[in-house]
């Protein structure tokens, strides 16, 4: 197979994350509106922004209805699971600012600090409510078969989710974080969260048990891959946080990044960065975010980090060469688009 580029997911892309767009907007106007509450679903969804552009990349939802057809399954039948998995990825993103004090989501407040913390806090909650209203939708012509199916899924996917994020907020307070802490707590936070629009595509699409299997395991090695090249965006300007590099290191955030360094570095100097993410986000400065990326690059980790994803990467091709050859060059493209990505 020639390599995939990442450019072809474009027009894949663009054509489902309208068809999921519409879907969402109908679901959020077709009941009584309520202030704020129907408003900030929408400012989650991104849906009040005329650019599709700036609502996000709905990569989550295009892969799910792209392997679906890539299967030769009806992408309609898979609309639901497709959308339902969007509203879950909203819902936890509205928490994850709330429980991470971020302030900026998508280069615009956040959800809690447009309405409020209670407001959000119960708008993330409504979105998890949508999330089974999607699921229990019958405009899909789905069997009631593949519905418990995808529930079944569902359920899996939030239960790990939910377990990752435990581990991830538990490890701030870590002063021994390993690098097998920090792939337990990617794999169940990102993996199947990662791995679930593909299965759920899959399943709608009729596919077999063995192609699940090597869908579940893609996810296993992309769910890391795109973690820690998140991790190493937050050196950059390019995060959607408002230009400013270090978000993660304000947070006391357990990064691969620290992970490795920490494996390498000198008693004085692991301390140091311990005490540099231990402080609260406000009270952390610019030169505390300065000091941790230059033990970052003393130890080498940002070079490791690269290393690592190209591993990843590999093994992830590796997982699916036995695909057939539509599903195997659309998660190529997936998997290189997540190894290039820059914002």
């Amino acid at each position: 197979m020639p390599p995939a580029h990442h450019d072809q997911l474009a027009p894949v892309i663009e054509r489902f994350s309208a068809i999921v767009d519409e879907h969402l907007t109908r679901l959020v106007s077709r009941e009584e509106q309520v202030t704020p509450l129907h408003d900030g679903m929408r400012y989650a969804l991104g849906l009040d922004l005329q650019d599709p552009l700036a609502r996000g990349k709905r990569l989550r939802p295009v892969l799910c209805l792209a392997t679906c057809e890539a299967l030769g399954g009806d992408p309609k039948v898979a609309l639901s699971f497709a959308c339902a998995i969007e509203l879950m990825h909203n819902f936890a993103l509205v928490h994850d600012d709330i429980e991470d004090g971020d302030t900026v989501r998508r280069d615009r407040p956040c959800v809690h600090i447009r309405y409020g913390l209670a407001h959000g806090i119960n708008i993330g909650d409504y979105l998890f409510c949508k999330v089974l209203s999607m699921l229990l939708d019958d405009d899909d012509d789905i069997t009631d078969t593949v519905r418990l199916k995808l529930m079944r899924l569902m359920s899996t996917t939030v239960d790990h989710t939910h377990v990752g994020q435990c581990l991830d907020i538990s490890a701030r307070e870590s002063g021994d974080f390993s690098h097998d802490d920090y792939l337990r707590l990617v794999r169940e936070k990102t993996g199947h969260y990662l791995a679930a629009p593909m299965i759920g595509g899959a399943i709608a699409a009729g596919a077999e048990q063995s192609i699940l299997t090597i869908l579940e395991e893609f996810g296993h090695f992309t769910g890391p891959l795109f973690q820690i090249t998140d991790d190493t965006l937050d050196l950059t300007a390019g995060k959607g946080r408002g230009g400013r590099i270090g978000s993660d290191i304000r947070e006391g955030k357990r990064s691969y990044l620290v992970a490795e360094t920490t494996s390498r570095a000198s008693p004085e100097d692991k301390a140091l960065l311990y005490a540099i993410l231990d402080k609260t986000r406000t009270e952390t400065t610019d030169d505390d975010v300065t000091q941790a990326i230059a033990l970052f690059q003393k130890y080498g980790a940002i070079e490791s980090a690269r290393a690592a994803c190209t591993d990843l990467l590999e093994k992830a091709l590796r997982s699916i060469r036995t695909l057939p050859a539509p599903l195997e060059g659309l998660l190529a493209c997936f998997a290189q688009s997540i190894f290039n990505r820059r914002r």
